[in-house]
């Protein structure tokens, strides 16, 4: 494969992906079906790769998708079950009172302290929070893009810790040496502070333009937050702490609590009730709060029980795992179905059923919204993970024994290309690339975790020729991957689901294109400040 004809190649289904969705406004899963049928097409074409190696890693690649699409079902349908029994629109009169209305302290208050103990635990702030800064009377837009780029503002520690786990493995497969997990979240933790800070103060551009941003407080609050989870993601992963599995939670509470203190100080009153109407009020008298929180109760209980208590870990997350093997691919998919978070969000939806109305016409009502919202945001996500897969294993060929066989040019491979064209146009500037390959791959998988498994030998290889620091390289590949969440079409698109807003993904990548960039800007100058430490 001539190598700039097949860098046009692999960046061409990309850029249709950006065009499709931010100019013709096409939903995120059509996009992902259509761009996923140029890949597939190419990797057959013009890498050469085997028509059943491709069709088999799509296949593949949806089941590795599993901890994302699966979450995007179950955390509709918890939401939908929720606004069907009034509990949701009990917690929005409760968050309508906190921070005395102040919209600056809403938007970091439920967007950052909140989203970010919630994708801490497993849940997911873009189907959990769009419907509650909807009701807080924010646009659609700010609605879907606030909670998507809240999504993940320290990147590798969300979902338990899943992505940093993934990093130990990959870079340990490819450096033969084995990093503990405090060890990898550590360097990590280095960007946390200017990431966080960075999408704290987005928040208040993206959520009031720039009234709310260049207001002094809103924008003292921003950098208080942003650096207060930052910093915790720095103490929780110091080897004599060694917390990165619960970084997130600590953060999102540290953040929640400092809002609090802060309101206090300025002798500001934290709940204010004044703002409540009629309406609110009749909502608030028909349940109680403790009674409405019980789903998001049960979820947090059951995701620190499963991870905190070790012989119950143990049990769901490797005697009870679940592997599964995909025709002639290389290797068996664990899929530890009873751990995922999915499945806890499912098992607590089903155990708060009994605390509430559950007659024929609720449950009706939401299983039958539920299957309107649900299979595009779900088929979005499976589609983009289907993609990734086929790049990784373009050019691949089918052995007479039907062992799967990499391809003997090298450059017949997507993945290794791009990666090697990079490193070599580049030199010794090549750590300015790691970030934005992982964006790269996070916009096209919608997960860091899978930017982390594309890109971490290849990082790893490179730095080693040019006497880079391969962690920190191999690291900031896994931030960009996280950075994608603002702008990841499953994301969004499952955000605009819960709203019944599908089709406006496009113009809130617009929005997210410009914070990704910049704070994966960020992320790559400072790689290159470290690298050569």
């Amino acid at each position: 494969m001539d190598p700039s004809l097949g860098l046009i190649l692999i960046v061409l289904p990309i850029a249709l992906a950006f065009v499709l969705l931010v100019f013709f406004r096409r939903a995120a899963d059509i996009t992902g079906v259509v761009v996923w049928l140029l890949t597939l097409g190419t990797a057959i074409v013009m890498f050469q790769t085997d028509a059943v190696v491709a069709l088999t890693a799509s296949v593949a690649g949806i089941v590795k998708s599993f901890p994302i699409s699966l979450m995007v079902a179950t955390s509709i349908l918890m939401m939908t079950y929720m606004q069907e029994t009034g509990s949701l629109q009990r917690l929005i009169v409760f968050f309508k009172t906190l921070g005395g209305g102040s919209r600056p302290m809403q938007v970091l208050l439920i967007s950052l302290g909140l989203g970010l103990f919630l994708v801490g635990i497993g849940a997911t702030p873009v189907t959990m929070l769009p419907p509650v800064m909807l009701a807080l009377g924010f646009s659609p837009l700010v609605a879907v893009a606030l909670p998507s780029i809240g999504y993940d503002p320290l990147t590798t520690f969300a979902l338990l810790a899943v992505p940093v786990k993934v990093f130990v493995v990959e870079f340990a497969q490819a450096a033969g040496v084995q990093l503990t997990l405090a060890e990898a979240g550590s360097v990590f933790a280095m960007f946390m502070p200017v990431v966080t800070t960075g999408i704290a103060v987005s928040m208040l551009w993206i959520a009031g333009g720039r009234e709310m941003l260049l207001n002094r407080e809103s924008l003292l609050l921003a950098v208080i937050c942003g650096f207060t989870a930052g910093g915790v993601a720095i103490v929780a992963n110091h080897p004599l702490v060694d917390q990165t599995i619960l970084t997130n939670v600590y953060a999102g509470a540290a953040v929640i609590f400092v809002l609090y203190a802060y309101t206090k100080l300025r002798g500001r009153p934290i709940i204010d009730r004044s703002i409540l109407d009629e309406n609110d009020l009749e909502i608030e008298r028909a349940m109680s709060l403790r009674r409405a929180s019980i789903p998001w109760t049960i979820l947090v209980i059951l995701c620190l029980a499963t991870t905190l208590i070790g012989p119950l870990k143990i049990l769901l997350a490797q005697t009870l795992d679940v592997v599964v093997y995909v025709g002639g691919y290389p290797s068996g998919i664990s899929t530890k179905v009873l751990w995922q978070a999915y499945t806890l969000m499912f098992v607590a939806t089903l155990l708060s059923i009994p605390f509430f109305r559950h007659d024929r016409q609720v449950l009706g009502a939401t299983f039958s919204k539920f299957l309107k919202r649900a299979p595009r945001p779900v088929l979005a996500a499976a589609i983009f993970f289907a993609m990734a897969e086929v790049m990784n294993y373009s050019g691949w060929t089918v052995a007479v024994s039907g062992q799967w066989v990499a391809p003997a040019d090298p450059t017949n491979n997507m993945i290794y290309l791009l990666a090697s064209m990079t490193s070599q146009t580049l030199g010794q500037a090549y750590p300015l690339t790691a970030a934005f390959l992982g964006l790269l791959a996070g916009f096209i998988s919608g997960s860091e975790t899978s930017a982390i498994a594309m890109f971490t030998r290849y990082h790893y290889e490179a730095s080693t020729m040019i006497g880079a620091n391969a962690v920190v390289v191999a690291a900031s590949n896994g931030i960009g991957g996280g950075l994608a969440s603002v702008l990841s079409p499953a994301k969004i698109q499952n955000a605009a689901a819960v709203i019944d807003e599908i089709g406006i993904e496009g113009e809130v990548i617009r929005y997210g294109a410009v914070v990704a960039v910049l704070m994966t800007l960020a992320t790559a100058i400072l790689t290159m400040l470290w690298a050569f430490g």
